[in-house]
């Protein structure tokens, strides 16, 4: 599915003159960046975990937990209108102030008193995780070499583990305290402090000031604040919408994934097979060490074989993964079907990530890869807690309605294989032309 050419004055007509950036400063970006995903592994994982008991804090059943989940997602989505601000006055402000806002309502999310502030408080907290990890990921995305660009993505993914396992050892220790749930969030506060004080040293992508000096040199003014929001659909409904569309409908059936075994993993294991806590830390931690060794083998994959081959052989694999997960009644057979299902989610949502960052200009990239990862390609990772919750009951368990969801990544199979072209060792600027303007110079 090829999309129309824009013409645009501020966008490349030819790939530009690629300086690129120090090995040194490469090294140091990817240390800065690295936290979002590190934190985004840890909120995450908090959620994976400690379902059991923030339901049994809040009193609450399967329906209540799934409509909770799904509020919860929903404020990832309105990240959209953080992350569409990195098109406009760049990438580096945008991300500096998200970890920010993200660290002082993480502390409003421990202190809730309720089910409704609980709720509150981490969708809002989840729009400006979401929106650092989206700016993250454009960053990597503008400065590392075309090469290596697949593994950087990669890369950015695997340190989530790092997150994860931080969330699972503090859960084995704080499930069965006094502090619970709460204790794991006020936890994660000192390290996001931390993180905004040594962000000082970012720079502005080489990709972006070169957009800004090609705006500057052809006369035009920077949009103003609410034009750009007015603006902020201009990829759906332009040459680019058929891309959006796409990369949108392959998050979603992904997020088919996502959505049920987050959310009801440890729910699932705990309630229904009588998991100890411990046990389900540990299975964590072995899943996500495996969906560690999955964005690794994802993102080498994908710069030996290409994009299409690694995210369909990965979507095939997760859709497997989750069914028997989730129709399994032996430890064993559960303990191994998440481990199999979160190697091949991740790897499967690094080859999705690498995707939706190069099928879409410079002038538009951070708002585009918001839309169709953030804001429509997670209706379906949103709505399936709901609907889980809701069929449980009629369906006769928990796993019997999350188990259907596996047809979501079959169905990303198709669109992979007949719409998603080939990227491996393209440009960006090939990937993404336009016409109509001389091609600015790209430097540190």
């Amino acid at each position: 599915m090829q999309a129309a050419q824009p013409n645009s004055s501020l966008e490349q007509s030819k790939p530009p003159v690629w300086i690129p950036r120090p090995s040194r400063y490469l090294a140091a970006l990817f240390a800065m960046l690295m936290s979002a995903t590190i934190f985004e592994g840890y909120d995450i994982t908090i959620f994976h975990l400690a379902t059991p008991e923030i339901a049994k804090t809040f009193h609450l059943g399967d329906p209540a937990i799934g409509a909770m989940a799904s509020i919860v997602r929903f404020g990832g989505m309105l990240s959209f209108f953080v992350v569409i601000l990195a098109d406009r006055y760049g990438r580096k402000p945008i991300i500096s102030v998200t970890v920010l806002c993200y660290t002082i309502l993480t502390l409003f999310t421990a202190l809730s008193r309720g089910v409704g502030s609980f709720t509150i408080f981490q969708s809002l907290a989840q729009i400006f995780l979401a929106a650092e990890f989206g700016v993250a990921v454009t960053m990597i995305s503008e400065e590392f070499p075309d090469a290596r660009r697949g593994r950087a993505i990669a890369a950015l993914h695997m340190v989530a583990f790092l997150g994860v396992t931080a969330a699972a050892l503090t859960y084995a220790i704080m499930a069965e305290s006094t502090w619970g749930w709460r204790g794991m969030y006020l936890l994660g506060l000192a390290p996001l402090m931390m993180v905004a004080f040594l962000r000082r040293g970012l720079r502005e992508t080489a990709r972006f000031n070169a957009l800004e000096r090609a705006r500057a040199a052809a006369g035009q003014p920077r949009p103003a604040f609410w034009t750009s929001i007015r603006n902020c659909l201009i990829p759906l409904m332009g040459p680019y919408r058929s891309r959006l569309l796409l990369m949108a409908g392959l998050w979603n059936s992904i997020g088919l994934v996502g959505g049920p075994t987050v959310t009801y993993f440890s729910l699932y294991a705990r309630r229904d097979h009588h998991w100890k806590s411990h046990q389900v830390a540990a299975a964590i931690i072995l899943a996500y060490a495996m969906g560690t060794i999955g964005s690794m083998l994802s993102g080498f994959l994908m710069d030996r074989l290409g994009r299409k081959f690694t995210t369909s052989l990965f979507y095939l694999m997760s859709a497997a993964a989750m069914y028997v997960l989730f129709t399994s009644d032996t430890y064993g057979s559960i303990l191994a079907a998440e481990v199999v299902t979160m190697f091949a989610y991740q790897a499967a949502r690094t080859a999705t990530s690498a995707l939706s960052t190069e099928l879409f200009p410079t002038a538009i990239r951070a708002t585009g890869y918001s839309l169709c990862v953030q804001v429509i390609g997670q209706i379906c990772w949103m709505l399936s807690p709901v609907v889980i919750g809701l069929l449980s009951a009629p369906l006769g368990g928990l796993g019997n309605a999350a188990s259907l969801f596996a047809v979501g990544p079959l169905i990303g199979v198709v669109l992979v294989v007949w719409f998603v072209p080939e990227t491996r060792g393209k440009t960006l600027e090939e990937l993404s032309p336009s016409v109509g303007a001389k091609p600015p110079v790209i430097t540190e």
